[in-house]
């Protein structure tokens, strides 16, 4: 279904509202996704899917909400559906639920944003990106035929409508597409896998990368890593200078950092306070920045909230310093914080909870760095740009850690627990390599211990986030590589997980 129309359908339900004297949201989305996944040469899956609907959030005059949802996306369900929502609302009311009244305070938005695709959803048709897909796929297998290669590509598009009762109104589209080549390897009895993608908002990812086959060269370098990894010594355990690709940087901002700063979290966070923000809490050395905020044709692209406020690029930490939080309009105001349009919904099904968007790591002292196709040159490069600025510590390992393969928070005691794919000596001019390590500390140290970047920053980082039940598309990264001094509260060894 189109802008236009999705947009005629809200003003449709809105306008069963007149007579409320209350305040009232509704949210309308369509979704369209394609999807395929090929293994060792055969389709393991095709798939297509639809989805759409409302959500209609009211509120009573003294601020008790009720949600209701219908996945009919039509003319003739506003009706039943804002009487539902408000017989929820005042239900709620009469038991006396937690009240809030703050999205009477919210700014009046209306605005359309034109899709960002460069290619129409369906404009490729599905048996022509088969095709394509498995072109990608079989030139990897021949290059690398000793690998077991599955190969998915994921397109999707979705629609949104959100309007509310003080006549604000957005819509917008959300296209992205990912096409991704996971490998497994054997060597010594061992095996070690690799996942790489390449992201963008429509099928044109495709045909960029069938004309440049810059994933593939990537996949069979990485390939090679693994194979090596297989083979390598695992690391003692200890604390160590490290450098970590803007990958692993991300995971760190994002689950380590971000989760911490989102407005509902606050009780539950070592960055609160008696449930308040710790603005002006030093948090890292001076030059050292953390910023949230949609890009266009990112994988988590979205321009506006879910509740219709303008989606803010934010500066979480400047300068060392914990500047802002991730604010919603219904949460930001106790937890000591600006609304920052950050609340994030799966579907129209959901209610929106403060969330990331592109979330980067940055920091003013940043070494050039000039990205190399294979990967054991660019560490070389590494190597000598350290060299060059006197940035290698004699006689202690300068460990390298590449990849990430997640890991867990616990955002009220600060401790995060990571995996990475491999890990490189660049101290050592033979550069070793060693098994994965698990990487963890405390993130405050861990931020701490940053002292400057290695190249231009890198933020295509892309991940699914999962918080109350829902999901939805994460992103992110920092400079190309990031130094960290060793740091008696972060660690690196232990079993491979």
């Amino acid at each position: 279904m189109e802008q236009k129309e999705i947009k005629a359908l809200v003003h449709s339900v809105l306008a069963e509202t007149r007579a409320f004297d209350g305040y009232v949201i509704v949210r309308a989305q369509s979704r369209r996704e394609w999807s395929m996944r090929i293994s060792n040469g055969r389709f393991e899956r095709v798939s297509t899917g639809e989805d759409s609907g409302f959500g209609v959030q009211a509120f009573t005059k003294n601020g008790a909400s009720g949600f209701a949802t219908s996945d009919v996306l039509a003319e003739g369900v506003g009706q039943k559906l804002v009487e539902k929502a408000i017989q929820l609302a005042r239900r709620n009311e009469a038991i006396g639920t937690k009240l809030n009244r703050t999205i009477w305070e919210a700014a009046l938005v209306q605005a359309e944003e034109a899709n960002p695709a460069q290619k129409a959803f369906g404009e490729v048709p599905l048996v022509e990106l088969e095709e394509k897909v498995m072109t990608l796929h079989s030139r990897l297998r021949d290059a690398f035929p000793e690998g077991v290669w599955q190969t998915s590509y994921n397109q999707v598009e979705e629609v949104w409508c959100i309007g509310r009762t003080d006549g604000s109104m957005v819509s917008f589209v959300i296209p992205r597409a990912v096409v991704m080549h996971q490998g497994t390897v054997r060597d010594q009895g061992k095996a070690q896998s690799t996942l790489i993608h390449r992201s963008g908002m429509d099928a044109s990812v495709l045909f960029e990368e069938l004309a440049d086959h810059r994933l593939e060269r990537k996949a069979l370098d990485r390939a090679e890593f693994a194979k090596a990894v297989c083979g390598a010594p695992q690391l003692p355990s200890g604390h160590y200078p490290l450098i970590i690709d803007y990958g692993l940087a991300k995971g760190l901002a994002h689950e380590a950092f971000g989760h911490a700063v989102e407005s509902d979290h606050m009780n539950e966070s070592v960055l609160g306070e008696a449930g308040k923000l710790r603005k002006g809490l030093r948090v890292a050395r001076p030059g050292v920045n953390i910023i949230d905020g949609p890009l266009v044709g990112d994988w988590a692209y979205q321009p506006y909230s879910a509740n219709g406020l303008v989606r803010q690029t934010v500066t979480i930490v400047r300068d060392g310093v914990l500047e802002a939080g991730l604010g919603d309009i219904f949460s930001a105001e106790e937890a000591g914080m600006p609304v920052t349009g950050a609340g994030r919904a799966e579907s129209y099904g959901h209610i929106p909870l403060p969330r990331m968007s592109n979330i980067r790591l940055l920091v003013d002292r940043m070494l050039p760095l000039t990205p190399l196709d294979r990967l054991m040159d660019e560490v070389k490069a590494v190597r000598e740009t350290l060299l060059q600025h006197d940035e290698l510590i004699e006689g202690e390992k300068n460990l390298l850690l590449l990849g990430y393969r997640g890991g867990q928070v616990n955002p009220k005691t600060g401790d995060f627990v990571f995996q990475c794919d491999g890990i490189i000596d660049v101290a050592d001019p033979h550069l070793p390599i060693y098994q994965p390590s698990i990487f963890s500390g405390k993130i405050l140290s861990a931020l701490e211990a940053i002292r400057g970047g290695l190249g231009e920053g890198c933020y295509d980082a892309i991940g699914t986030c999962g918080k109350g039940g829902q999901s939805v598309a994460s992103s992110g990264g920092s400079h190309r590589y990031l130094l960290m001094d060793a740091d008696q509260q972060v660690s690196l060894g232990g079993e491979h997980a």
